[in-house]
C-alpha cells in the first residue's frame, strides 16, 4: 500500500474529515488532498506529527504495509482482481453489518472481509468475479445468514464508472468516491457519504433511512414505500427538493430551483425529513 492510501485510510479509520486532519496537522486542506491523491509527501517533521496522531511509526508510514483494524473484527480474508479499464461494478451482497466503498490509486479491486465470529471466514462467506469486457460481477455469498461481517471494497478510482448494489446492510459507508452513478437496492438502515459526489439511488420499500452527508455535491434519489428517509446535509447547502411520488411528503426542505444538487423522493406514502447540521 502507498503512503497516500495508508494515509486516507488512517485518517477514516480516526474519523477525521480532510478539514478536520488539516487543522490537527496545522497544513492547508490542500496538502492534505494532495497527499492523500499521491501528488505530493510531507516533510519529515510532517510526518513525525502524523504518526504521532495516528499511533504509528515513520516507517510504517512509508515503508511498510500495515493492516488498518476495523471495529473489533479479529478474522480478515481477502480476494483480488487485477482490473486495467473502466467498469459498470455490479455487486450482489449476502447480508452484512456493514459495507465500505473506498476509492483506491492501484488497479486492483480488493475484497476485504472482516468478523468477529468466525476464523475460517474464507469458508463461510464466499467472493466470486465475474469479469465481463465493461462490466465486473462481484458476488459475496455467506452460508449462514446474519453473518457478523464488515466488507470493504477497494475500487480503482479510475475504473470506477457505476455502481449497482443488491444486498441487506445496516450501514453503507461511501467515502471519497467521484462516481457518475450509485444504485442500492434492498434493506439498508444507515447511509454515510464523506468526500464524495455524485449521484446516489436508493430504492429500499418500506425501510426507513437516515442518510448523512459531510458535504452534499450531486443528487440523491429515495424510493420507498410507507417509509421515512432522513438526510443530513451542511448548514447552508443549496439544493432542489423533487417529490415525484404519490401521498410524499417532504419536511423542512428549502427548495432552490436552480441548484444542481437535487433530493428526490418517489414512491408512495413516504416523508422525507432533511435536517441540516
Amino acid at each position: 500500500m502507498q503512503f497516500n492510501d495508508k494515509l486516507k485510510t488512517l485518517r477514516k479509520e480516526y474519523n477525521y474529515t480532510q478539514e478536520e486532519l488539516a487543522e490537527a496537522l496545522d497544513v492547508s486542506r490542500q496538502a492534505i488532498t494532495k497527499w492523500e491523491s499521491g501528488e505530493g509527501v510531507p516533510d519529515v517533521e510532517n510526518l513525525k506529527e502524523i504518526s504521532k496522531l495516528f499511533n504509528t511509526t515513520i516507517d510504517e508510514l512509508i515503508k511498510e504495509e500495515k493492516q488498518v483494524k476495523s471495529s473489533d473484527r479479529r478474522f480478515r480474508a481477502v480476494r483480488e482482481l487485477d482490473i486495467d479499464h473502466g467498469k459498470h461494478f455490479d455487486i450482489k451482497l449476502a447480508p452484512a453489518d456493514e459495507l465500505n466503498i473506498v476509492p483506491s490509486s492501484d488497479e486492483k479491486v480488493k475484497v476485504e472481509l472482516l468478523s468477529s465470529e468466525k476464523e475460517n471466514l474464507s469458508e463461510l462467506v464466499k467472493v466470486k468475479f465475474d469479469d465481463l469486457y465493461n462490466k465486473l460481477d462481484i458476488n459475496i455469498k455467506s452460508k449462514r445468514a446474519g453473518q457478523d461481517v464488515i466488507i470493504n471494497l477497494y475500487l480503482p478510482e479510475k475504473y470506477i464508472d457505476e455502481i449497482e448494489i443488491n444486498g441487506k446492510l445496516k450501514t453503507l459507508n461511501i467515502s471519497d468516491l467521484d462516481v457518475q452513478k450509485l444504485e442500492y437496492d434492498g434493506k439498508l438502515k444507515y447511509l454515510n457519504v464523506s468526500g464524495s459526489k455524485g449521484k446516489i439511488v436508493l430504492n429500499t420499500s418500506k425501510s426507513d433511512i437516515e442518510a448523512e452527508y459531510d458535504r452534499f455535491d450531486g443528487s440523491l434519489e429515495v424510493n420507498t414505500i410507507h417509509s421515512t428517509a432522513r438526510v443530513k446535509i451542511p448548514t447552508g447547502t443549496k439544493y432542489q427538493a423533487i417529490n415525484k411520488g404519490f401521498k410524499n411528503t417532504f419536511i423542512d426542505a428549502v427548495n432552490t430551483e436552480d441548484s444542481a444538487n437535487i433530493i428526490e423522493l418517489n414512491g408512495a406514502a413516504s416523508k422525507l425529513i432533511v435536517i441540516e447540521k
